[in-house]
């Protein structure tokens, strides 16, 4: 029983003090401090999008309501004397707002505090990789004051504002995709030339499933997605992806382009194109129009009235895969090990590869002074910073903003209709159009321009 103490209170202090090393790091023996810090800013991400999803899971906002004092009279959730939050709010996209905005608020403080900090040594160290429950804390405080102070009319400038910084992170995203799919095919190939062959069949398995879905997706956005007479721009869109596909999957093998990439292959242009696809369909799932499938004109009654308040279950299944593709982009930059691609460049990972503090055989002292059996985090930027502290946080601020405005659906604060269908609407259906031929154009890139110009490092020599 005193063992069990001792080991609640020191997990405990860790949390509180200077290092984040009793909360996650029972996985590993041992674990870097620059891991184990942006896991837990992560958290923070998952945090926000749990209580946003609220709204989004069918009936879950009106059984809060059945909760005995949770909702006084079936209206408000108390806090303070005159300060409350409304249950009916718990359904509205404005809700979702309120939940973000201290989140995006406290990424965009870290990362102004965080400006060229240049090691752990430095003052503002222990803020960047410690007092963890604190900020949690903080964060959690935040999102309850702003859900019961911050007026409805804030709702339309701080959509503006998501839509500027949401655009940059969809370019980032595609970028990271992008570098993913280079570093799989790479590691893949190094491992067929230098252990075993047979990661050439597991390459040929891979791009072959991605090819089969991809041709079926698209026939079943021909199927779905093309039956009324005004689908013209459907089917427009659906062979232009086709002929991007081909047009990508063609370059990537040609001669020309593999004589200066020689890790260029069909399983990047594979996972591009399937992506790209996906983005086809939650586009075409997003139209409000009465051809779409998925939408009220097939049985699906779910609305935002003016003030954002949501009547129904609404279109969720892509919502919930945007939020998937969103979360594996910012754990790829989190966690990945590549040397040579695009989420360095950007400043998000470090250059030790973060995975590798989960080795325990470390160079930089991880091993020294552990007690065997027990698990422990270590300081490996006293020397230097392992990513940029301050770019991280402006990174997870702008994902913020594009996670508030995917959870919302892309809905326009301003709409002065009676009542739009949740889950559609145009904006959302361009976004992810134009973000698919985007996406192709970011990738085709990397194919030509390390041929434009020989005498440049790309990463993917």
């Amino acid at each position: 029983k005193l063992w069990f103490l001792r080991r609640v209170r020191g997990s405990m202090a860790c949390c509180v003090g200077s290092a984040a090393c009793g909360c996650i790091s029972s996985c590993c023996p041992t674990m870097r401090s620059s891991t184990t810090t942006r896991i837990m800013y992560s958290g923070i991400l998952v945090l926000m999008t749990l209580i946003s999803l609220i709204i989004r899971i069918p009936g879950l906002a009106d059984k809060l309501k059945d909760i005995p004092g949770l909702c006084e009279g079936g209206k408000d959730i108390p806090f303070t004397d005159g300060a409350n939050i409304s249950c009916d709010s718990l359904k509205s996209y404005l809700f979702v707002y309120k939940v973000c905005f201290p989140v995006a608020i406290f990424f965009f403080l870290m990362s102004l505090i965080m400006i060229e900090v240049r090691s752990s040594k430095d003052i503002r160290g222990p803020i960047q990789n410690g007092f963890w429950l604190w900020k949690y804390l903080i964060v959690i405080a935040a999102i309850i004051g702003s859900a019961v102070g911050m007026p409805d009319d804030f709702a339309y400038p701080w959509m503006i504002i998501a839509y500027i910084f949401a655009f940059l992170f969809i370019i980032i995203q595609l970028l990271l995709l992008v570098d993913f799919a280079h570093t799989w095919n790479e590691t893949w190939l190094e491992n067929a030339d230098s252990k075993d062959r047979s990661w050439m069949c597991g390459i040929a398995f891979f791009f072959s499933f991605n090819f089969i879905a991809i041709i079926a997706g698209n026939v079943l956005l021909y199927v779905f997605y093309t039956k009324c007479d005004s689908n013209g721009l459907n089917i427009a869109v659906i062979t232009i992806n086709l002929i991007l596909c081909i047009l990508v999957s063609v370059t990537s093998i040609l001669p020309g382009v593999q004589e200066h990439n020689p890790h260029s292959g069909l399983l990047q242009a594979s996972v591009i194109s399937l992506y790209c696809t996906y983005l086809i369909w939650s586009g075409f799932a997003a139209d409000p129009s009465d051809c779409n499938p998925m939408n009220g004109g097939n049985g699906t009654n779910t609305t935002v009235n003016a003030d954002g308040n949501i009547d129904g279950s609404g279109n969720l299944a892509p919502t919930l895969i945007g939020i998937a593709i969103t979360f594996f982009v910012v754990l790829w930059s989190v966690l990945q090990t590549s040397s040579s691609n695009y989420s360095q460049k950007l400043g998000v990972a470090g250059e030790e590869g973060a995975l590798l503090g989960c080795t325990g055989t470390s160079s930089d002292g991880g091993d020294d002074n552990v007690e065997e059996g027990k698990p422990r985090v270590y300081d490996n930027e006293e020397d230097g910073v392992a990513y940029s502290y301050s770019f991280f946080h402006f990174m997870f601020m702008i994902a913020v903003f594009y996670l508030m405005l995917v959870l919302t659906d892309w809905w326009d604060a301003n709409t002065n209709a009676s009542s739009v269908k949740s889950g559609f609407s145009k904006t959302s259906l361009w976004v992810k159009i134009t973000s698919s031929w985007l996406c192709y154009a970011i990738y085709a890139w990397t194919l030509a321009a390390p041929a434009m110009f020989p005498d440049r490092d790309f990463g993917y020599g």
